[in-house]
């Protein structure tokens, strides 16, 4: 709006454009932002004129309106995330036209997702791909492409012949100026430079692994540097939402969590909900203790994103079954382990996923691993949220899992509730915590549980201090 001029209009006359300009409207922008009897008062035009003014420049730069069967189709391309309960549980994928969000806390498997979909993105249309390139922006890490080597040599849907790093372009953004310049200038100039080569796969997928670190900082923060950020966050959200409905592109926004903190409000008027109660439904993952952690960036990024996805460190370890396993970890514990019994296996470090909130599916939660091939969702465990339990609350006696079928309906799962799917088979041990590091027991784990189970005090302490306690 602000690069149309007003002596580029074509409806209005010399003597029109000359009384406007001596008022000191330049552009169209400053002709729309003002009210009638300003723009009367300040060019000295009679303001039955600046009503036609106005209507005359509106019409011309009036965007045709388009009826809705004439609109292509959008949403509808998706592309798999590897994992036939994973899908199920997004509403079938990954789709495209869409603001995805994966939030969670240091080495919950963010990284790993990010890259296992920009290889999955290359498959072709009978294995879930939609055979596309991928766009993967880093802030303060370089590109991982030992780990996505490992990926695409280890997991059954891909292989080299099918996907290939050529089609994964890499470029950083160390600044939010740069990530800005690579949305606004870069990016369209390179998708359409991409279009015209036929040789070329069109881009489906962009990755800004992470957002968060755009915006640290060891300053104080104030008022000023919080509106600055929404301005920006806002700024890059309208960027990402027009390149991924333009081109139909399934943009992937990693992000940090912090810790959650729970002040003391002032009382809100009967019918409105606090930031508190906001944010817990749309930055927390209150399930098995996981809302001790919430997004970062507040709500003007939530309202920014279609889907947001929370994974979740829970310290749980437990021995699968065997109808329990991922397939493809299946095979892999019985290639590496056929000579070992069932009572050497190692525990499995387990993960909790959870939607938070989506546009095109049910808020859901579900256990997962993270092995040489990528992340595995766990058989068996996803449920729907339809109604979250409060923070801490204990799962019901009753409650149990409901499975859900490897196509994904999850319909028989409503109104589930969730209960800790490693009772009894938790292992916390010193000798399970000094392992070595292997990719489904990745270094980061929360050493005070362990360290407190070692130095647990003994019942009696307890019990002389409720004593000294009781009244005499």
């Amino acid at each position: 709006m602000d690069s149309v001029s007003l002596s580029s209009l074509s409806s209005l006359t010399t003597y029109q454009k000359s009384s406007l300009e001596k008022g000191g409207y330049k552009s169209l922008s400053d002709l729309l932002l003002s009210t009638p009897s300003d723009i009367s008062r300040t060019s000295r035009i009679a303001p039955l004129e600046v009503t036609r003014i106005l209507e005359a420049a509106c019409r011309e730069r009036a965007t045709p309106i388009n009826k809705i069967k004439d609109l292509p189709s959008e949403g509808e391309e998706k592309f798999t995330t590897g994992d036939a309960e994973l899908d199920s549980m997004l509403g079938g994928g990954i789709r495209t036209g869409m603001l995805w969000e994966v939030v969670g806390e240091s080495a919950a498997g963010k990284t790993q997702l990010a890259l296992q979909l920009s290889l999955l993105v290359q498959l072709p249309s009978r294995l879930g791909g939609v055979l596309g390139s991928a766009f993967y922006l880093t802030v303060a890490s370089q590109l991982q492409t030992t780990r996505m080597e490992q990926i695409l040599n280890t997991h059954p849907l891909l292989s080299p012949s099918l996907c290939s790093f050529a089609n994964i372009q890499h470029a950083s953004v160390p600044t939010i100026e740069k990530l800005i310049f690579v949305l606004s200038k870069s990016l369209p100039q390179y998708i359409s430079a991409n279009d015209q080569n036929s040789s070329s796969r069109p881009l489906k997928l962009i990755v800004i692994d992470a957002i968060a670190e755009l915006f640290h900082t060891s300053k104080r923060t104030t008022t000023q540097f919080l509106v600055e950020r929404s301005r920006r966050l806002s700024e890059i959200g309208t960027l990402l939402h027009s390149l991924a409905s333009k081109h139909q592109i399934a943009v992937l926004v990693l992000n940090e969590v912090s810790d959650t903190i729970d002040r003391d409000t002032a009382p809100l008027d009967s019918g409105q909900i606090g930031y508190k109660d906001q944010f817990r439904w749309f930055g927390r993952a209150d399930i098995l203790g996981a809302g001790r952690k919430e997004a970062t960036l507040g709500l003007v990024w939530s309202n920014q994103l279609n889907v947001r996805i929370f994974l979740s460190r829970t310290s749980r370890r437990r021995y699968l079954e065997e109808c329990e396993r991922p397939r493809k970890f299946q095979e892999s514990i019985s290639a590496t382990s056929s000579d070992n019994s069932a009572g050497d296996q190692e525990p499995v470090l387990i993960r909790r996923l959870t939607v938070v909130f989506s546009s095109v599916c049910d808020p859901a939660s579900c256990d997962y691993v993270v092995t040489a091939e990528g992340i595995s969702v766990i058989p068996g465990s996803a449920v729907l949220l339809a109604v979250r339990p409060a923070v801490g609350r204990a799962a019901p006696s009753g409650s149990a899992h409901v499975s859900t079928s490897p196509h994904g309906d999850l319909t028989q799962m409503r109104n589930a509730q969730v209960a800790p799917l490693d009772i009894g088979h938790v292992v916390d041990s010193t000798a399970v915590d000094s392992r070595h590091s292997t990719p489904d027991n990745e270094p980061g784990d929360d050493e005070w549980d362990a360290f407190w189970e070692r130095n647990a005090l003994p019942e009696c302490v307890f019990e002389e201090a409720a004593n000294l306690t009781e009244p005499s």
